[in-house]
């Protein structure tokens, strides 16, 4: 794998009082071009009383209502919690990436949060993979045993 830039993807989503489900990666069919996580984030838009998220991103959509922080589901690379409590004026948010994972083909964001509008950037190093390496990565997307 050869990197050859940093990128980043940021935006923010609306949760209206369900889990969201949002594609922020559509396979364009170059399996050669992958995206290593860096880092994952998110934060409320605003610092109203008692607001929290759980969030992930994943290779594939995840089934169920909201998202299920399960480290022993391949398709699951970064994970995202936290919140704010204005009684106690605290903040809190905390962020886990797997670092062995490239994307190449989509990936989503699943997130469970208080309504309102949250930000989310992720940071992301851009890699040219070999035929080999995109098979691998594609094989770890399914949920397959790659070892």
């Amino acid at each position: 794998m050869k990197c050859t830039r940093t990128r980043t993807l940021r935006g923010m989503i609306e949760v209206d009082g369900t889990p969201i489900r949002h594609q922020l990666i559509l396979d364009d069919g170059r399996i050669n071009n992958g995206l290593k996580i860096v880092a994952f984030e998110m934060w409320t838009t605003s610092s109203g009383n008692q607001v929290g998220i759980d969030a992930t991103l994943s290779l594939a959509i995840m089934d169920g209502g909201g998202p299920t922080m399960d480290a022993s589901d391949n398709r699951q690379i970064a994970w995202t919690t936290g919140g704010f409590d204005n009684a106690i004026i605290s903040m809190t948010y905390r962020s886990f990436v797997d670092p062995d994972h490239v994307v190449n083909r989509d990936l989503f964001i699943t997130a469970d949060a208080s309504d309102g509008q949250w930000n989310y950037l992720i940071i992301a190093e851009e890699y040219e993979l070999s035929d080999d390496e995109a098979i691998v990565q594609i094989i770890k997307e399914t949920s397959q045993n790659a070892d």
